[in-house]
């Protein structure tokens, strides 16, 4: 969603140019001609100037921060990047503003964010406004630079597809992560950003999981003014409190492909902000859950038909009670210790790496047992620890669903600790939110999670959000402490998420709603993104066009997400699959082809190492389902890649013409092409010949992966 205004934004900050010494080469040999021998100018704005703004005591900082007392300390850090903290002291109220920077080796790029401490006897002045981004810097003349950013997931046929507008001189542009209608979420923005011209860029990140604003205005020179922060901050600090900032991620590259710069920004993600184990990205697993395995059962008994045929042509509104058919929530709701543990004992052997229980195991069920974190004894009577018991058996992982932040009336918490939850009225049978910015209850969560976690074996916890907090937290603020219970909530979070990783050394983090939490880079950093990226996809149905216009985007700025499939031949199964893929069908029906299900995941795990590289969006990115699809991921240091195209069901062209990027026009390479899950043929071609290729799909929707690997030596392994 977009918000246009013709008008100034806010007054506009100017920012100081300085020289910066040069750095070194960038992540891949191939992008060491974006940053040549000196950093570009803008890095050198955040390194050597003041980035952001505020007003206190309703003077603005920039009027302030030249009297008060600087102090700059340089760190070296274990991974050989800069950390850099410049401390800003007011000397007669005590406030203290911490720029904390941290210079990444190899790429033109620097994270910081703001911490304040009050160190006086006193509470300060009001702090307002306070934006960490403020920054104004030109374009090239007579250059017509492009905003790009991606719509957020709202559960809405659009989630991720891009946004782009080309900056004309006068114009502003509007963000937020939740917008807000009659008092309820809306829609949900998107934390990531590029900005454009014609010989370079800035690709730009919010780490905020909460109610973060981006804005953006062209002046009517060739002046370009980003701003970022928490939308509404106007408060005092008390005596010794401490808060901090949304974060901010900025790069900055050189040249004329834009991709290039989004490249360099995916592998600084991957080399610093998605999670590790033993060294490796923590990728997401081929997982299966039994949420939809009662709706797939329920439809093969009332239309006596195989439900993969079904599938496609069903609408959400067919799933109801009055078609004859379960609905989602009672496919939830059914789960027990008995038909859990015969999916999972009776699970076949296909390359399944985790078992997901999602919601529906916990007293009074979902959605109205939100609250109670204890099994429903009448369907579990010996606890989740027999199921745990029985995955780890089957040597995959145990995945479980929690919503920690929602308290529905009538549970355990919302009676025992009613002090810990905010209200506002109206909030109806959904309930209250958990208030993780009270420390004795974030306290209590996090032991209460933990010992879940220890007791039931849980490889993977699964965090949901289902309720917007932003109108709790708004509530809860006293007039002059306006912002402070929103970051005192967003802080609990990534407390109670370190407190979990701390105790608990291999687990992983399924940040499970990014309509409410979102991908931002603070949530990156502990979670290996989502199983459900998209609610699109958790009504049960399949919606390939979507799921293809989703893979598409985000991986321009997220390296790591999935989502759920419902339908097993290539060309659904190889739309939704990324490096993982969630799967809900019953996969001991007689209708499940579990050859074609074995190969399918076979092939997921043979690209993964390729979700590392480079990746290239080959056709525009859209939903139009008379449109080919099509996008390569290229590991320059493996010599080898792989492109997946879509022929969608409306497209009427036969034939696609594409570029592959990223090759050795003189080398030599191994090419295999596969409509289905086998290798329908293979080619020896140059690197030139992948750069103009013609290939087909015969029919619609169809799907073609290629894979190539180069011609090293005479023995080279075959694909």
């Amino acid at each position: 969603m977009l918000q246009k205004t013709l008008k100034v934004l806010f007054p506009l900050l100017l920012l100081g140019f300085a020289a910066l010494a040069s750095q070194a080469v960038a992540a891949q040999a191939r992008h060491s001609r974006l940053t040549h021998a000196s950093q570009p100018d803008l890095i050198s704005k955040m390194l050597t100037e003041t980035p952001f703004s505020f007003v206190y005591g309703g003077k603005p900082s920039q009027q302030l921060l030249t009297r008060w007392i600087k102090n700059r300390v340089r760190q070296k850090l274990p991974d050989g990047n800069e950390r850099r903290l410049v401390t800003y002291r007011d000397p007669q109220t005590g406030l203290e503003i911490t720029d904390e920077m941290t210079i990444y080796k190899g790429f033109s790029a620097v994270d910081w964010v703001l911490r304040l401490r009050n160190s006086g006897d006193a509470d300060t002045p009001v702090i307002e406004n306070l934006l960490p981004l403020d920054l104004r810097f030109a374009v090239p003349v007579n250059d017509s630079p492009v905003f790009h950013s991606a719509h957020g997931s709202s559960a809405k046929p659009d989630d991720f597809l891009p946004i782009r507008k080309i900056l004309t001189a006068g114009e502003s542009y509007s963000f937020e992560h939740y917008y807000m209608q009659g008092g309820r979420q809306a829609a949900t923005g998107f934390p990531y950003f590029d900005v454009h011209w014609e010989n370079g860029g800035i690709v730009g990140a919010i780490g905020w999981t909460g109610q973060w604003v981006l804005q953006i205005h062209r002046g009517f020179g060739n002046e370009v003014t980003l701003r970022a922060g928490q939308e509404t901050t106007h408060f005092k600090l008390h005596p010794g409190e401490i808060i901090r900032t949304p974060r901010i991620l900025l790069l900055q590259w050189e040249g004329r492909d834009h991709l290039e710069g989004h490249n360099q920004f995916r592998h600084l993600l991957i080399s610093y902000y998605v999670p590790k184990v033993n060294g490796k990205v923590a990728m997401d697993p081929v997982s299966h859950t039994g949420a939809y395995v009662l709706l797939f059962d329920g439809i093969a008994r009332k239309m006596e038909k195989n439900p993969l045929d079904v599938l496609p042509r069903l609408h959400p509104s067919d799933l109801n009670h009055a078609h004859g058919l379960p609905t989602p929530d009672d496919a939830l709701n059914y789960v027990n210790e008995k038909n859990q543990l015969a999916l999972i004992r009776g699970m076949p052997q296909v390359g399944i790496e985790a078992y997901w229980l999602d919601a529906g195991w916990f007293k009074g069920g979902w959605p109205f047992g939100a609250g109670n974190w204890a099994p429903d004894r009448k369907k579990f009577p010996l606890g989740l620890k027999p199921l745990g018991v029985a995955v780890h058996e089957r040597g995959i992982k145990f995945i479980l669903w929690f919503e920690p932040k929602r308290v529905a009336p009538g549970t355990f918490i919302a009676k025992q600790h009613p002090e810990w939850i905010l209200h506002i009225p109206g909030e109806g049978k959904w309930g209250g939110i958990f208030n993780l910015g009270a420390l004795a209850a974030r306290q209590w969560m996090t032991q209460l999670l933990s010992q879940r976690i220890q007791d039931w074996g849980v490889d993977i916890y699964r965090n949901d959000s289902n309720i917007c907090p932003l109108p709790f937290w708004r509530a809860a603020d006293e007039p002059d402490r306006q912002g402070i219970t929103e970051i005192r909530d967003v802080e609990g979070l990534y407390k109670l998420w370190d407190g979990l990783l701390k105790s608990h050394p291999g687990l992983l983090i399924d940040n499970a709603n990014w309509r409410i939490t979102g991908p931002d880079i603070e949530v990156m950093k502990r979670s290996i993104g989502s199983l459900t990226r998209s609610e699109v996809d958790d009504s049960g149905l399949p919606y390939p066009v979507l799921d293809q216009a989703e893979t598409a985007e985000l991986n321009l700025w997220v390296p790591l997400d999935s989502t759920i499939v419902h339908g097993l031949d290539p060309y659904t199964f190889r739309s939704a699959a990324t490096t993982g893929v969630a799967i809900g069908l019953d996969l001991q029906s007689r209708y499940i082809p579990l050859d074609e299900l074995r190969t399918a995941i076979e092939e997921v795990k043979s690209l993964r190492p390729f979700w590392l590289g480079d990746y290239y969006p080959l056709s525009s990115i859209d939903a139009d389902p008379a449109r080919w699809c099509a996008w390569q991921f290229n590991r320059a240091d493996l010599g080898a890649g792989f492109a997946m195209l879509f022929r969608r069901p409306e497209c009427p062209e036969t034939i696609f013409y594409m570029r592959l990027r990223g090759l050795d026009p003189h080398s030599r390479y191994q090419v295999s092409f596969a409509e289905s899950y086998r290798i329908s043929r293979k080619r020896i071609m140059t690197g030139a010949e992948l750069t103009r290729l013609r290939v087909q799909i015969s029919s619609a929707p169809g799907s073609l992966l290629l894979r190539y690997k180069k011609i090293e030596h005479s023995n080279s392994r075959p694909l």
